[in-house]
């Protein structure tokens, strides 16, 4: 049909599919193309706050999916080096009904691609896009040598974005934070062969746990759902290679990291089948206040506008944010008004975006560079925020009752205030240099008493 709006979205991640599913569900139609040769990544764990399960909700049998590969911990606990709990921070189960849930991160992400498919969304695996174009009412990518066009394309192709130069045009790249993750997935039954560990096996509840120290720190989550746990462990790291799922790591050179460490995360260590253990190297990039191409019909999303550090918490919640909202959004504009729709949706997201992105960097400096007598007086300090403004969020609906505002701004620079943010926040732009050049010093408790609770 003439007013069919087609649309190409790049990448098969959380932004991505639920880009492309909110999109199919208003009648687009969608061809996603992944650079991957399929989706069976190395599976741990991904955090689906709320507001992500508010939007999974929508896609029948989706949540209880999600729920049966989820674990619930009910409590966080956070311990210094030597294992002394600090902290025992009570966790909320769910904000208005959706769960906060801790999911398998592979079967979610699978989960999400047969429902894709299943409701008619095309895919294209193994696809390396070299070029992005755009031609008065059609956006291109190059794939194979051929150009493929459509009305829009929705670029969610991970931190090492090739769009988003596209986009902005500087042609900065994926920047290196000093730190890696050492991650595994392992069976928890493993953990039934030593005495320091058994207790956590044979548990009847999910367990999570931090230990903190300088320029380090450790988690321990299990998910009996799948009798699983997993180990992970945030380190200095100052190799140079890129981020990848796929870079083999070393017990021995994990064990390093954690020496003279709590006897029970030693051992957890060491029970670690070397073959599910990856270093994974964490790469970020400043916020970029552009997500849309001067030719207004290509637009980032997902990490490729907005790549978030594992202590957030959020990262595939504001991915899966993106895709709602752009759903939203393109069912209002229709197919005459699709640039304007895709600025609206840079405008309601930067912000809030933004914030979530560096409370991940706030929240590991917190843990990493520890104000010992801020904890003194209040443990809470090094708490995991758990916000309503964040969790409680409805994305959909705040697209749809704020299209028409953020509009009217674009149009006549009318005032517009964002609300998917803390109440009175003021935003403040930042970058990766100015994060990186408080490294040794103390953090405070400034962003997290104003912004963060």
């Amino acid at each position: 049909m003439r007013d069919t709006i087609n649309v190409i979205v790049v990448g098969a991640g959380f932004g991505g599919l639920s880009t492309a599913i909110s999109l199919r569900n208003i009648g687009c139609n969608v061809s996603v193309y992944e650079l991957s040769k399929d989706l069976s990544r190395q599976g741990d764990v991904i955090m689906l706050g709320s507001n992500a399960s508010r939007v999974i909700s929508q896609w029948p049998g989706m949540l209880e999916k999600v729920r049966k590969v989820s674990s619930l911990p009910t409590n966080l606990k956070i311990c210094d080096k030597s294992g002394k709990l600090l902290v025992e921070q009570p966790l909320p189960s769910e904000f208005d009904g959706f769960p906060n849930s801790y999911a398998n991160r592979t079967r979610v992400q699978n989960y999400m691609y047969e429902y894709a498919k299943e409701i008619g969304v095309q895919f294209t695996f193994d696809a390396r896009i070299t070029e992005y174009q755009e031609d008065g009412e059609l956006a291109s990518i190059i794939y194979n040598g051929q150009r493929i066009s459509a009305d829009i394309v929705v670029a969610a192709d991970s931190v090492h974005s090739r769009a988003r130069a596209y986009v902005t045009g500087k042609p900065e790249k994926a920047q290196k934070s000093g730190f890696a993750v050492y991650r595994s997935w392992f069976d928890l039954d493993t953990l039934n062969n030593n005495p320091l560990t058994n207790h956590i096996a044979e548990s009847d509840h999910d367990e999570y746990r931090v230990w903190i120290g300088e320029n380090t720190h450790a988690i321990l989550t299990t998910n009996r759902n799948l009798r699983a746990v997993t180990v992970f462990c945030t380190h200095k790291d100052t190799t140079d290679i890129e981020e990848s799922w796929n870079i083999p790591g070393k017990v021995q050179d994990m064990l390093k990291v954690v020496e003279d460490w709590d006897p029970l995360l030693q051992q957890l260590v060491k029970s670690i089948p070397e073959s599910v253990l990856i270093d994974y190297k964490l790469l970020w990039r400043d916020p970029v206040r552009k997500w849309v191409s001067d030719g207004g019909r290509v637009v980032l999303a997902g990490d490729a506008a907005h790549p978030h550090l594992p202590t957030s918490g959020t990262g595939g919640a504001q991915a899966i944010e993106d895709g709602a909202t752009l759903g939203v959004l393109i069912k209002k504009a229709g197919k005459k008004d699709l640039k304007r729709a895709l600025k609206v949706f840079e405008k309601l997201r930067f912000e809030r975006t933004s914030l979530t992105q560096r409370a991940g960097w706030e929240l590991r400096h917190r843990w990493h560079q520890t104000d010992w007598d801020a904890v003194a007086k209040d443990p809470s300090f090094l708490n995991q925020p758990q916000p309503r403004w964040l969790y409680g969020h409805d994305a959909a609906k705040y697209a749809d009752a704020n299209y028409d505002a953020a509009l009217s701004h674009l149009d006549t620079a009318s005032p517009f205030t964002s609300t998917n943010v803390p109440e009175d926040y003021v935003h403040e732009d930042w970058t990766i240099g100015q994060m990186m050049a408080k490294e040794g010093v103390k953090a405070d408790a400034d962003f997290y008493r104003v912004q963060l609770k």
